[in-house]
């Protein structure tokens, strides 16, 4: 893919990419790849230039994506980028509203991929084994958005077991996403941003 090149820069690979995927009309096609591919472009070029737009397109696109297809490579950047767009509010009330639907999408992503791995592991499937692995590792980054740090753990030591034997460049990226999750809801939880609604009945009054 154009954008993964990062030639003549990663910058001008995203942009070309962008030119691209613009004549398969993003903003109203119902295609989920063309959405994936969408919003993982203007994903890494908001990582790049913290442009908003880059994030607000990229989440119109992921959202579209999930909805449509039900998916759970949609819907887990679709829960990421919802929880980097929560710090980058200035109400609080918005943050909050981001991660609590971030962990709406989470459950969902989460209920989706397990489904896909019980009928994956059942003798007899042939699924291929990288998409086994995103699979899992999907579940790894769903438990830990939802604050489950032993599921999270026991889905990447299923996913790294995997015989043979995950491509390095597939664990690291995996690490990488995790250790950026765990960053973000740090600098959630330091600003005072619920990762999590209020359970009911806990407010005041009598």
């Amino acid at each position: 893919m154009t954008y993964k090149s990062k030639q003549p820069s990663a910058l001008e690979a995203l942009r070309a990419a962008c030119a691209i995927l613009a004549d398969l009309e993003p903003d109203t096609t119902n295609d989920t790849e063309t959405l994936g591919l969408w919003g993982a472009v203007h994903k890494r070029l908001w990582q790049l230039n913290r442009d908003r737009t880059s994030l607000d397109g990229a989440l119109r696109a992921l959202e579209r994506g999930f909805y449509i297809r039900n998916d759970y490579y949609n819907g887990i950047n679709l829960a990421y980028l919802l929880n980097e767009r929560a710090l980058e509010q200035t109400d609080l009330a918005e943050a909050t509203a981001d991660f609590i639907l971030a962990r709406r999408v989470r459950r969902e992503v989460h209920d989706i991929a397990e489904a896909w791995w019980k009928d994956a592991s059942k003798p007899g499937s042939d699924q291929p084994r990288d998409r086994i692995y995103w699979a899992l590792a999907t579940l790894a980054e769903a438990a830990l958005g939802l604050g489950d740090e032993e599921e999270c753990k026991r889905w990447l030591e299923e996913a790294t077991a995997l015989k043979p034997p995950p491509a390095g460049w597939m664990i690291e990226s995996s690490e990488t996403q995790l250790a950026s999750l765990r960053k973000i809801l740090e600098d959630a939880a330091s600003k005072g941003i619920p990762l999590q609604a209020p359970p009911v009945g806990t407010g005041g009054g009598g």
